[in-house]
């Protein structure tokens, strides 16, 4: 194994130095020096991503890379980071020791280094991994941020049967928003492609000799494709790497999105010439393989398209090639998960049903009004929905155990407790159904509850206001520490999963800081000057995954407890815990906000649109309608269905006869669904307005004892307006601006599985335009801040003033300094 700290000292200043010692060496030596290779020879060039120590996966996955290295004369095998971190239990609970061992013994050529490589520390990746590892870690993009010296080793050329490849590493910028801070402070992560072609530069510029040039980038696109066809993606930082990787990289290699595809790309610059780009999913899913050929020794092109193999194993399915290669990998995972197993099968708790992350529509469907997997669970370890745009029954149970923790344990410090759950931190599901260790049905083991959440975080708790915790439910909204917007391929929102003593409504249509209008803590609104504590994984209280107003919580204390074994002990003390399918969150906005005017003849009612009614974890019921009860004023509902222009499942409730309410009302509405599924939102709203011509006559009662009557109403003159009206109304702000990001993972190499859900989080501003009607004056009916009322003029608590105003604005400049 080469020495690394020896190579980074003699390399030293590369990045500093920059182009003008390129530009110097460039025109004292030839440029892409070529290896000795032959006209006619062939080279096969295999790829894998994301192996998280899926030692159950080895098997198969070394079965693959034996079967191709038969088939073809001159083969290497790269893996495109995050070998070990977020593993499974068998890897996990030995601190992925045996995985490194796996990977030798299969023999890796080289490996981009992933983010979550760094999860326990740069001592630890640069020390404990790299130490271990038979092969070269690479990333071209990693500096220290003191010196701008190269973290690591950038490029590594291997040689075998006379032909030298040379391939480069880079990993993810989205590693700062993935991993503790603590773990990466003191690292810069540059832009990747930036990083490879800065090598490419400096590979040619050294002499060193090669015949193919690789780039295996931690990086990738946002969604899956067919094969030999583009992913759909919508992140830049992808196209990039397919439209300005530099032209001399004969095949490019991707990993961190868990995506699948695999087709050719045309080379920038070189009209007629493609390479291949592939993915290969995650956890020793799939294989991916090209061939490349050289008709004059110096050229290489692909030999048709880049396959994907499928890497996968029954238990009983024999590999048809047998080495001693896949002997040997095989014994050594199937002892580490023989010795994990121990451990592992202790029984910890039950589940009374499956308890899921969110399932997109992509992967299910409702089958007998219940929401469904649309293929068969065959390994529960690596099957998940792991939409992390959506809240899950899985991060609301996570959530409750962290408050039952501390509250069970005495740490709560006088304080309300709130759990605080992040999407990418749930790393695997619980099944109902046992497991093929035989455990039984139900049964929760020690192995299941640990892959759950096997990152090893300590429980933390903090102090928040309750300002500040409305600005963390803000930040679900992703942006950076200084306040603007992730990368595009970023989702766009992390749902993070709240205590059930939580439950709030927000608007996704509003701007950015804007969105949460209403929050309520055991039924009563927030205080926004009061203290509470929220309990979750340290790694947010480090600003993780972009939570940067939880980084300023105040008297932040270790438990002492990996949330992990506090799971375990609320398990433990919860058995036969069934799933919770009710929704502690959901998005109002108001579609139209009625208008009555008799002199010009309109006469509408309010309409709120309400969605995220509906929980995507498995085994959740199909929602058919949405009932909205507003006491004595009447109880509304409107069924639950996809509506073209939301592009998701919403319901379009009116308020009929909303216009008899009496001016200046606050009115509570109660928001439940049916089926019944606990779901009971409270939020309030403020009343009509009345442009003219007071209430329709309709509000007056039999005995001629009108409703309450606007100001101004009961005059001589009925069409006197109210007093006020017409000009601005001091209650009524103005409607909120479009939503200003982009709709989508991850989180982490967190992701989600399909970056643009038809059902998701983050929505295009409605166009209510179908409602028929226009304003008096010609106004589309869309606009909110017309004389009917704004969502701003619905929630009239004092939560929407502190919360949404001034204070919030303060908390943003606060948090700038990171």
């Amino acid at each position: 194994m080469m020495d690394n700290p020896a190579r980074r000292l003699g390399r030293g200043v590369t990045v500093g130095l920059g182009a003008a010692a390129v530009a110097f060496a460039s025109a004292v030596m030839p440029i892409g020096t070529a290896a000795a290779a032959e006209p006619g020879d062939e080279v096969t060039l295999m790829t894998f991503n994301d192996f998280h120590g899926a030692l159950g996966g080895a098997r198969g996955l070394v079965c693959a890379v034996e079967t191709v290295r038969s088939e073809a004369d001159t083969s290497f095998l790269f893996s495109a980071g995050d070998n070990v971190g977020g593993s499974a239990f068998e890897s996990a609970v030995q601190n992925d020791e045996p995985t490194i061992d796996v990977l030798n013994e299969m023999g890796v050529d080289a490996t981009a280094i992933g983010n979550h490589e760094y999860d326990q520390g740069i001592d630890d990746l640069l020390e404990r991994i790299e130490g271990r590892t038979e092969f070269p870690d690479l990333a071209a993009n990693v500096t220290y941020a003191a010196s701008g010296e190269l973290v690591h080793e950038p490029y590594e050329v291997i040689e075998r049967d006379g032909v030298k490849v040379a391939v480069i590493g880079a990993v993810t910028t989205k590693t700062v928003g993935k991993v503790s801070p603590v773990a990466i402070e003191g690292l810069e992560f540059g832009d990747p492609v930036d990083g490879v072609n800065a090598a490419v530069e400096e590979l040619n510029a050294s002499g060193e000799e090669y015949d193919v040039l690789v780039a295996s980038y931690h990086e990738g696109g946002s969604a899956n494709a067919e094969p030999g066809v583009a992913p759909e993606n919508t992140d830049p930082i992808f196209d990039k790497i397919v439209e300005e990787t530099s032209p001399e990289v004969d095949a490019i290699f991707n990993g961190d999105s868990h995506r699948t595809y695999n087709y050719n790309a045309e080379v920038p610059g070189q009209d007629g010439e493609v390479r291949p780009i592939i993915q290969t999913g995650a956890s020793a899913s799939f294989l991916g393989t090209v061939t490349l050929v050289t008709e004059d020794g110096e050229d290489w092109d692909v030999v048709g398209d880049p396959e994907l193999i499928d890497a996968t194993l029954a238990e009983a399915e024999e590999c048809p090639t047998s080495t001693d290669v896949t002997a040997d990998v095989t014994q050594l995972a199937q002892d580490a998960i023989d010795e994990a197993a121990v451990v592992g099968a202790e029984p910890v708790g039950s589940v009374a049903g499956d308890v899921t992350t969110s399932w997109d529509n992509t992967k299910t469907s409702y089958v007998d009004g219940t929401r469904t997997s649309d293929a068969p669970i065959e390994n529960q370890s690596s099957t998940k929905g792991d939409n992390r745009m959506r809240h899950s029954a899985a991060g609301d149970m996570l959530a409750d155990s962290m408050k039952w923790y501390l509250e069970q344990n005495d740490l709560t410090e006088g304080h309300e407790v709130i759990g605080f759950m992040n999407p990418g931190g749930i790393r695997a599901e619980l099944w109902y159904d046992q497991s093929a260790t035989g455990e039984g049905d139900g049964v929760v083991t020690y192995a299941e509850a640990n892959s759950m959440v096997p990152f090893g975080n300590t429980l933390n708790s903090g102090e928040v206001t309750g300002t500040q915790f409305a600005q963390m439910l803000e930040e679900q909204w992703q942006r950076t520490a200084e306040g603007g917007t992730v990368d595009e391929g970023d989702e766009p929102f992390l749902a993070f999963s709240v205590s059930e003593n939580v439950e709030y409504v927000f608007d996704s249509t509003r701007e950015l800081d804007d969105r949460i209008v209403d929050i309520r803590i055991n039924g009563e609104s927030i205080d926004p000057d009061a203290t509470y504590t929220i309990v979750t994984a340290s790694f947010l209280f480090e600003g993780g995954d972009n939570m940067w107003a939880l980084s300023e919580a105040a008297n932040v204390r270790d438990s002492g407890v990996l949330d992990r074994d506090a799971f375990i002990d609320y398990l433990e003390a919860n058995q036969d815990l069934a799933p919770d399918f009710s929704q502690r969150q959901l998005e109002m906005q108001i579609l139209d906000g009625g208008e009555y005017d008799s002199e010009a003849d309109i006469d509408r009612d309010p309409v709120l649109r309400i969605g995220n009614v509906e929980s995507q974890s498995l085994g959740a019921p199909e929602i058919e309608t949405v009932v909205v009860d507003a006491g004595e004023h009447g109880t509304f509902e409107a069924p639950y269905a996809f509506v073209e222009d939301a592009g998701r499942l919403v319901a379009d409730v009116t308020l009929t006869d909303w216009l008899c309410v009496p001016e200046d009302t606050v009115v509570p509405l109660t928001i439940t669904a049916v089926p019944e599924t606990g779901t009971e939102i409270v939020t309030e709203i403020g009343t009509f307005t009345w442009t003219s011509g007071g209430a329709p006559d309709e509000c007056a009662t039999d005995d001629d004892d009108a409703t309450t009557p606007p100001p101004g109403d009961g005059d001589d003159d009925a069409t006197t307006p109210p007093a006020g009206d017409g000009d601005d109304d001091a209650t009524t702000p103005p409607a909120a601006g479009g939503d200003d990001q982009a709709g989508d993972d991850q989180a982490g190499d967190d992701q989600s599985d399909d970056a643009a859900q038809d059902d998701s989080t983050v929505v295009t501003p409605v166009d209510d335009s179908t409602s028929g009607d226009t304003t008096a004056d010609g106004s589309d009916s869309s606009n909110l801040a017309r004389t009917g009322v704004s969502l701003g003029a619905l929630i009239t608590t004092i939560i929407l003033v502190t919360l949404a105003g001034a204070g919030a604005l303060v908390l943003r400049h606060r948090m700038s300094r990171r």
